[in-house]
């Protein structure tokens, strides 16, 4: 049975999740979507320039980590949704909540699934094993401000 994705089991941290989507260095989502029966309020041209947007600033953002500390997360909050960005090796992680969600309870949600998920790709690739592993590619930033 295959595992479920990183976006498959963010989804179902909180039913109050509309969208959760791997986002590239080229602003395409490249895994993820909308949850079952939810609409996207923007069409698929502003939809991926929102995404574009969301991948600068945390990437300007980035610019200051050397006096900051790395970049977690970022949050927007609008009338009608709520927006978090996470910084991921080769891109973004992308999440759209209802306005009355309890962000701070999805962040540490989000946040520990990608730190496990981080872990459990050190284990494997620490073990020293030459069978090649099903595990996807680990996408985490690393926490380390000192490591660039």
């Amino acid at each position: 049975m295959r595992e479920p994705s990183l976006c498959d089991r963010i989804i179902k941290l909180d039913r109050s999740i509309r969208f959760v989507g791997i986002v590239n260095n080229r602003g395409e989502v490249i895994e993820g979507g909308f949850k079952q029966g939810i609409e996207p309020l923007l069409n698929g041209t502003d939809e991926q320039q929102m995404y574009i947007h969301s991948l600068s600033n945390l990437t300007m953002l980035q610019s200051y980590s050397d006096r900051l500390g790395m970049v977690r997360y970022s949050l927007t909050e609008h009338e009608k949704v709520t927006l978090m960005t996470f910084p991921l090796r080769d891109g973004i992680l992308c999440l759209s909540a209802m306005p009355k969600a309890n962000m701070n309870k999805i962040r540490d949600k989000v946040m520990k699934v990608l730190k496990s998920r981080s872990s459990s790709s050190t284990r494997s690739s620490s073990t020293g094993s030459n069978k090649p592993t099903r595990k996807k590619k680990n996408n985490i930033r690393e926490e380390n401000p000192k490591v660039r």
